[in-house]
């Protein structure tokens, strides 16, 4: 019996890891999920917010969202906030070196898109 036990404990602890290492059967991965950030400190683009909106709506199978900014400290704030949650981000007219290169050091696995107005129905995807 006794050397039973620690074969009965390996097993037991095998089969736990391998419970929360393999996904269940029939579940699917996680959608992609990313930021759209605009910039408007310059003053409002309606046609990049409307670009956005679109592209947001289209994106198939994609969690995405929209964030409009008005200074480089908001950029920052923005990034940052969605970065630590895993999201892609796509920018239109952030401040690279107050917005992005802090949170892309921070977060190398963070994908930044920086795209104009028209490019953000491609970079959503």
């Amino acid at each position: 019996m006794t050397r039973l036990l620690p074969i009965l404990l390996s097993a037991g602890l095998v089969l736990g890891v391998a419970g929360f290492v393999l996904p269940a059967e029939g579940q699917s991965p996680a959608p992609a999920r990313f930021v759209v950030v605009v910039d408007a400190s310059a003053g409002r683009d309606q046609a990049a917010i409307d670009t956005a909106t679109k592209a947001i709506s289209a994106a198939r199978g994609a969690d995405g969202e929209l964030r409009i900014t008005r200074t480089p400290t908001e950029q920052l704030s923005v990034t940052r906030y969605f970065a630590a949650r895993g999201y892609d981000i796509v920018g239109v007219g952030l401040d690279r070196e107050i917005a992005v290169d802090p949170v892309a050091e921070r977060y190398p696995d963070t994908r930044f898109s920086f795209v104009g107005a028209d490019g953000v129905a491609a970079a959503a995807r």
